[in-house]
């Protein structure tokens, strides 16, 4: 289905973005809020971190490892926390990953100082975000040292300039790195916008290593600070250079174009890519099988495209059944699992007087 298309679906049910409250007690997931101690240039450092992970599975899960952009103003920059990439994170744990934010030195409760800033007088991407790489790699090291993490399977996800920050540690091809997601990444210098880009592309091209792992990326079609003329430069540059790129353009996004990473409308599409991306390299995600199986048990007869969008799309979400009239509504992307809820049951009580909660989130509902 073109994927302007499938917006026009998701208007039409009405699933917006809405924010992110707090973990959801009916849920089985794990959520810490902790810090990791990493060594950087032979002294220790303190990185803020949220570890979201299954709650009941065994043995160890693959690593999500992500990071976030790079925030507007000093203050802001202390306002973020990791708890704020919480809805990526239990996303992705819901795909059976250890999901881990990290947040960069500088950022939110992470030790400082933040690295020093690229000038228009002095454009040296690449030393920023090799420092960037540095922490992200500390971090990994870290992580991979836990009981419950499989060191050999990880990926590696960033925005804006965390994207770029994931390509720079793909470089450098560490032990277990699978794969990195890199969602509209880069760095915008604003008092030299045109240098700066020239030197961006530059430093994408010199990060393509042979041997390094595979790269998804993932811009939207009215990014205000990586247009498409911009973005065609850096993955021309990245091929040529002989980056291994799957490149994905989203449609515009409304209120703007840069802020897809946790927008609920976006991040439908773009978990989506990702999951074809995760099978592609042979690592963990939700199971179109599993979801025909239950189709198919269930005796639901159409939409079965729809039916498996479910488990691809973005929480909070929750499925209503109605087994009379063999239909289903869901809501994704709501502030809170009992919202999602709420409305699916309402949407599916339009047509249906049997409506009954069939999933919360991906967790079943049915009797077994």
């Amino acid at each position: 289905m073109p994927v302007a298309r499938m917006f026009a679906r998701i208007a039409i049910l009405a699933l917006l973005f809405v924010p992110f409250y707090g973990a959801q007690a009916q849920e089985p997931l794990r959520q810490e809020d902790t810090f990791l101690r990493i060594k950087l240039d032979q002294r220790d450092v303190r990185l803020e971190a949220l570890v979201v992970r299954p709650e009941t599975a065994i043995g160890r899960l693959p690593l999500a490892l992500i990071t976030h952009g790079k925030s507007s103003s000093s203050i802001s920059m202390g306002d973020l926390r990791a708890s704020s990439y919480a809805t990526v994170a239990r996303d992705l744990a819901r795909r059976g990953w250890l999901a881990v934010v990290v947040m960069r030195r500088g950022f939110g409760q992470s030790d400082g100082p933040f690295p020093a800033s690229t000038s228009c007088a002095n454009l040296d991407f690449s030393a920023r975000f090799n420092t960037d790489a540095d922490e992200l790699e500390g971090a990994l090291k870290t992580l991979q040292l836990r009981d419950d993490v499989d060191p050999d399977r990880v990926i590696a996800i960033g925005e804006s300039a965390g994207g770029a920050a994931v390509l720079a540690l793909a470089q450098r091809k560490p032990a277990g790195l699978r794969g990195v997601v890199n969602v509209a990444g880069g760095l915008n210098i604003e008092d030299c916008v045109e240098t700066a880009r020239d030197a961006l592309v530059d430093v994408v091209k010199s990060w393509q290593k042979p041997g390094a792992p595979p790269q998804l990326w993932i811009y939207a079609k009215n990014d205000e600070l990586f247009p498409p003329s911009l973005v065609d430069r850096m993955r021309a540059a990245a091929l040529d250079g002989g980056g291994n790129i799957r490149f994905v353009e989203l449609p515009e996004i409304k209120p703007t174009g840069h802020l897809i990473f946790r927008n609920g409308q976006a991040r439908f599409v773009w978990l989506r890519e990702m999951d074809a991306s995760l099978r592609a390299w042979n690592l963990p995600t939700w199971s179109p099988l599993r979801a025909r199986k239950i189709y198919a048990d269930l005796g639901l007869s159409t939409r079965a495209e729809a039916f498996e969008r479910y488990f691809a799309a973005p929480g909070e979400k929750a499925m209503a059944l109605s087994r009379s009239r063999k239909q289903f509504n869901y809501w994704f992307g709501s502030g809170s699992l009992d919202l999602a809820k709420e409305r699916a049951l309402r949407d599916c009580a339009k047509a249906a007087t049997d409506c009954s909660i069939a999933f919360e989130n991906d967790q079943s509902m049915l009797p077994e």
